[in-house]
């Protein structure tokens, strides 16, 4: 998802979603992930395959485990996070807003609500772990199945998992929407400065008070743990991919000093980013030894 607040999703020619599948065959399970709140019009399903999903949904903590499906309707903010040493497996499946909207005109009065529902999924099921295999052994010819699948999954949530939107929802959903998308990109343009809660409310025209429980209340979080979370995921980057200094990586990410840097790190970590840094790059030259006394 890289750094990316609006993200405009990259379609396949061939198929009008985009499509993967992320977990211990081709991904580093000792690895933190933590994609950061963003937001887009394509409607996208994860599917939990095994371990444990978490994250944010307009501000919902939510926590999705193997067999569990977590859908992201249009417009809504969402991050996701798997955390170092655990197992998470998730196949993802992005649907095109303008496929659903051609094949259902009527989509933008509608949404849909997978996860509280008593509908079985075994169906749904069956299709995202074809998927999951699709996805790991590519052929030339997958997408003409994978289209079927496409045309099958949206059937199923169009008669199983719609919700009609209230009247006067469109109109107050869209107008929140767009402040929370403008707070969120403004973040990801300017954490490496000094950004202030005092700063940012000025910036939007809303007294501190009143930015900080809106913040909490849009995103489940505080806006300090928020901004410290985003410096902090871009920082660990730069901990795990570089050699550069502990305390040039924590100012250049907009950390006011090195120890606030390593106390951050150590609440998400357990240990110092310098020590994380000497533990991953062993964790690494293990797996390669591994790897060369399998071979």
């Amino acid at each position: 998802m890289n750094n990316v607040i609006y993200e405009k999703i990259n379609l396949n020619p061939n198929l009008p979603a985009l499509l993967g599948y992320f977990g211990k065959e081709n991904t580093d399970v000792k690895r933190h992930y933590y994609i950061h709140s963003h937001w887009h019009r394509s409607i996208e399903i994860n599917f939990v395959t095994e371990g444990e999903l978490m994250g944010f949904i307009n501000g919902k903590s939510i926590s999705a485990k193997s067999g569990d499906f977590v859908l992201v309707n249009s417009g809504d903010v969402h991050e996701f996070e798997k955390y170092q040493e655990r197992l998470c497996g998730v196949v993802i499946l992005v649907l095109s807003y303008d496929f659903i909207k051609k094949v259902y005109p009527n989509i933008d009065n509608i949404q849909f609500d997978i996860m509280n529902s008593n509908c079985k999924k075994d169906r749904l099921q069956e299709i995202f772990l074809e998927i999951k295999e699709f996805s790991l052994n590519k052929n030339e010819l997958d997408y003409i199945k994978i289209n079927s699948y496409i045309y099958e999954i949206l059937y199923i949530l169009l008669t199983n998992y719609r919700i009609q939107k209230e009247d006067n929802y469109t109109n107050n959903y869209f107008k929140y929407k767009e402040r929370q998308k403008e707070i969120l990109i403004y973040i990801s343009e300017n954490y490496k400065k000094e950004l202030t809660l005092e700063h940012i409310s000025k910036h939007f025209y809303m007294s501190s008070e009143y930015f900080s429980r809106k913040f909490h209340k849009w995103f489940g979080v505080t806006y300090k743990a928020y901004l410290n979370n985003f410096r902090l995921s871009k920082a660990y980057e730069d901990i795990i991919n570089s050699d550069d200094n502990i305390q040039d990586i924590a100012s250049f990410h907009g950390f006011s000093n090195i120890k606030s840097f390593i106390s951050v790190f150590k609440q998400k970590y357990n240990m110092t980013p310098l020590k994380y840094r000497k533990y991953f790059k062993a964790s690494k030259n293990n797996q390669k030894e591994n790897k060369k006394w399998k071979q």
